[in-house]
């Protein structure tokens, strides 16, 4: 394991590397080249020396709903992040957690983006079943829930733009988590029955309630651009 200071270090001549002075940009890249020579540091070693990891817990146990999936992904795809989920036992009970993973400004505000559409979205859908005939069964109403908070996360797509990954930056990714977490298992997710024809009002209902959550300006686009242009 290559020390955090040593890459620190590398960091912080590569970037005098680009001093307007040529003299102490020379001197800075040798320096650079030459840590990084000895501690057999690679130019991967450094872009995953940025990565950092915020997590954010969910209601959901050892298996998360596939709408809180969706919303991660959701997440990812505006952020350029990555996620994995873990559990913990907590208060009786366990607890699902959302890990973030990338860069550290941009896993900030993914976890920020996710908390708070999260909070929205467990909202509206809890609103949605208040509403819900209390003479169905338990399974009809998970099941129209979870068609609701579907559409939901379709409805709010609107408040992100997609941000493209290139392959680099996946390996990126896979290496960091690699290095973390070693070897992952596929996340499996709470998977729904096919809806009946009245289960299908859910889905209208959660789209038009998506398309009204809200992020702040800055999370929307000037972060989002900050993240794209660097």
């Amino acid at each position: 394991m290559i020390p955090d200071r040593i890459l620190r270090k590398i960091e912080r001549c590569l970037a005098l590397s680009k001093s307007s002075n040529g003299n102490e940009a020379g001197t800075a890249l040798r320096q650079a080249q030459a840590l990084m020579a000895q501690y057999g540091v690679s130019q991967q070693d450094l872009a995953i020396a940025d990565f950092d990891v915020v997590e954010r817990e969910t209601a959901a146990g050892r298996t998360p709903p596939r709408y809180l999936e969706q919303l991660a992904q959701l997440i990812n795809s505006a952020f350029g992040t990555t996620t994995v989920y873990s559990t913990s036992w907590r208060g009786g009970r366990y607890r699902g957690i959302y890990e973030f993973v990338g860069p550290r400004d941009a896993v900030q505000i993914a976890g920020y983006a996710f908390e708070v559409l999260q909070r929205q979205l467990v909202r509206d859908r809890q609103a949605f079943l208040a509403d819900q005939n209390p003479r169905i069964k338990r399974a009809t109403k998970t099941l129209r829930g979870d068609a609701f908070a579907e559409a939901w996360v379709v409805g709010a797509r609107h408040l992100v733009s997609p941000m493209a990954m290139t392959e680099d930056v996946r390996a990126l990714h896979r290496a960091y988590r690699q290095q973390r977490y070693g070897d992952l298992k596929s996340l499996n997710v709470r998977d729904h029955k096919p809806l009946r024809r009245h289960d299908h009002k859910a889905r209208d209902a959660g789209f038009a309630a998506g398309k009204s959550a809200q992020l702040s300006h800055g999370v929307t686009a000037t972060e989002q651009e900050k993240l794209t242009h660097g």
